[in-house]
């Protein structure tokens, strides 16, 4: 290996508020900003903590739409490596949530992410691409619990429910448990204190 895949960067930290048809999460969406340096498929998985955040999928949005779909898992939390390009996100908002809120403010929290970021969304918390540059490339990764499996790492959530099924997911987002292992930065890394509110 001619170097480190990472490097250690303080973690940024963005909270995605619930909503109707969006369970979201009370655990803040975490960003390491730039510190994903081997930005190689073999760099993202010898960066990622594997045992415990196996992976899911290898995706060029550019190409692919999957990720253009509103859509949430409530089985695990989901973090990604960006190999290359830059991708913007909305994030906490269903199709069935109003644009705005009661006083007009914008429902849902946007947030672009740039190759070399290594960012973690929370059980619940709703996302999409909007828009893309640079043939956008990601790897995800997905905490592996006692509601999925290797084989199945992840669930498909639409956030299309009425208020009272939405309220039942948000809660079995919530059983979602606290990850051992920061995916980069392993047990000693910020996401299970910060999540655990130490």
């Amino acid at each position: 290996m001619s170097g480190p895949a990472i490097i250690q960067v303080p973690p940024e930290l963005h909270p995605i508020p619930p909503t109707s048809h969006s369970p979201n999460s009370p655990f803040p969406v975490i960003v390491y900003r730039g510190a994903l340096l081997d930005r190689t498929p073999t760099g993202a998985l010898e960066a990622m903590e594997t045992s415990e955040w196996p992976q899911g999928g290898h995706w060029k949005i550019g190409r692919e739409k999957v990720a253009a779909t509103p859509h949430y898992h409530a089985t695990t939390h989901e973090a990604y490596t960006v190999l290359h390009g830059s991708g913007t996100y909305l994030l906490g908002q269903s199709p069935l949530d109003p644009e705005t809120d009661e006083e007009g403010k914008p429902v849902g929290v946007k947030f672009t992410a740039s190759a070399g970021d290594v960012f973690v969304f929370p059980a619940g918390v709703t996302h999409f691409v909007t828009d893309t540059n640079d043939d956008y490339e990601i790897i995800g990764f997905y905490s592996l619990n006692a509601q999925n499996s290797r084989e199945n790492p992840y669930d498909m959530e639409f956030a299309l429910d009425s208020v009272e099924e939405t309220e039942l997911k948000r809660q079995k987002c919530r059983q979602v448990p606290v990850p051992v292992h920061d995916p980069i930065y392993g047990k000693d890394g910020p996401i299970p204190r910060i999540w655990r509110g130490e």
